[in-house]
Protein backbone atom coordinates (compact mmCIF):
# COMPACT_ATOMS: atom_id res chain seq x y z
CA UNK A 1 0.00 0.00 0.00
CA UNK A 2 1.50 3.32 -1.06
CA UNK A 3 1.58 6.05 1.54
CA UNK A 4 -0.13 9.31 0.80
CA UNK A 5 2.00 12.40 1.29
CA UNK A 6 0.39 15.36 2.98
CA UNK A 7 0.72 18.76 1.38
CA UNK A 8 3.34 20.74 3.34
CA UNK A 9 2.56 24.40 4.04
CA UNK A 10 5.13 26.80 5.49
CA UNK A 11 3.74 29.64 7.59
CA UNK A 12 5.39 33.01 6.86
CA UNK A 13 7.27 32.82 10.17
CA UNK A 14 8.87 29.50 9.17
CA UNK A 15 9.89 30.84 5.76
CA UNK A 16 11.33 33.92 7.43
CA UNK A 17 13.38 31.78 9.82
CA UNK A 18 14.88 29.77 6.96
CA UNK A 19 15.75 33.03 5.23
CA UNK A 20 17.35 34.39 8.42
CA UNK A 21 19.42 31.23 8.88
CA UNK A 22 20.52 31.42 5.26
CA UNK A 23 21.47 35.10 5.56
CA UNK A 24 23.44 34.45 8.76
CA UNK A 25 25.54 31.76 7.07
CA UNK A 26 25.94 34.01 4.02
CA UNK A 27 27.18 36.90 6.21
CA UNK A 28 29.78 34.57 7.69
CA UNK A 29 31.25 34.36 4.19
CA UNK A 30 29.76 31.10 2.94
CA UNK A 31 27.12 31.95 0.31
CA UNK A 32 27.11 28.53 -1.36
CA UNK A 33 26.86 26.76 1.99
CA UNK A 34 23.97 29.05 2.92
CA UNK A 35 22.01 28.06 -0.18
CA UNK A 36 22.75 24.35 0.33
CA UNK A 37 21.70 24.50 3.98
CA UNK A 38 18.45 26.30 3.15
CA UNK A 39 17.73 23.65 0.52
CA UNK A 40 18.32 20.89 3.10
CA UNK A 41 15.97 22.65 5.54
CA UNK A 42 13.22 22.73 2.91
CA UNK A 43 13.87 19.09 1.93
CA UNK A 44 13.56 18.01 5.56
CA UNK A 45 10.39 20.04 6.03
CA UNK A 46 8.85 18.57 2.90
CA UNK A 47 9.77 15.04 3.98
CA UNK A 48 7.68 15.46 7.13
CA UNK A 49 4.60 15.11 4.92
CA UNK A 50 5.32 11.40 4.35
CA UNK A 51 5.17 10.32 8.01
CA UNK A 52 3.84 13.27 10.04
CA UNK A 53 3.40 11.23 13.23
CA UNK A 54 7.03 10.06 13.23
CA UNK A 55 8.03 12.82 15.62
CA UNK A 56 6.31 13.18 19.01
CA UNK A 57 4.30 16.06 20.38
CA UNK A 58 6.67 18.62 21.85
CA UNK A 59 7.64 18.19 25.49
CA UNK A 60 7.73 21.93 26.03
CA UNK A 61 4.49 23.12 27.59
CA UNK A 62 4.18 26.10 25.27
CA UNK A 63 3.92 23.81 22.23
CA UNK A 64 2.36 20.76 23.89
CA UNK A 65 -0.76 22.74 24.79
CA UNK A 66 -1.38 23.29 21.08
CA UNK A 67 -0.51 19.64 20.23
CA UNK A 68 2.41 20.72 18.06
CA UNK A 69 5.07 18.24 17.01
CA UNK A 70 8.82 18.90 17.27
CA UNK A 71 11.17 17.42 14.67
CA UNK A 72 14.91 17.86 15.23
CA UNK A 73 17.00 18.67 12.16
CA UNK A 74 20.76 18.02 12.31
CA UNK A 75 20.90 18.31 16.12
CA UNK A 76 20.56 22.12 15.99
CA UNK A 77 17.17 23.12 14.61
CA UNK A 78 13.63 22.15 15.56
CA UNK A 79 10.70 22.20 13.16
CA UNK A 80 7.45 23.01 14.96
CA UNK A 81 4.50 21.57 13.01
CA UNK A 82 1.00 20.17 13.17
CA UNK A 83 -1.30 18.22 10.88
CA UNK A 84 -4.34 20.33 10.02
CA UNK A 85 -7.00 18.64 7.91
CA UNK A 86 -5.08 17.16 4.98
CA UNK A 87 -2.06 19.45 5.31
CA UNK A 88 1.09 19.50 7.38
CA UNK A 89 1.61 23.07 8.58
CA UNK A 90 5.12 24.11 9.63
CA UNK A 91 4.71 26.97 12.08
CA UNK A 92 8.28 27.78 12.98
CA UNK A 93 11.89 26.63 12.86
CA UNK A 94 13.98 27.43 15.91
CA UNK A 95 17.50 26.79 17.11
CA UNK A 96 17.65 24.16 19.86
CA UNK A 97 19.38 26.56 22.23
CA UNK A 98 16.30 28.83 22.18
CA UNK A 99 14.06 26.18 23.76
CA UNK A 100 14.41 25.97 27.50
Amino acid sequence: MAEKKLKVVYKPKADKQIYRIMMYINEMGYPETALNFAERLYQFGNSLGFIPEKFPICRHERYAKRLLHCAVFEHNYIFIYKTVRSQLVIYNIIHCSRIQ
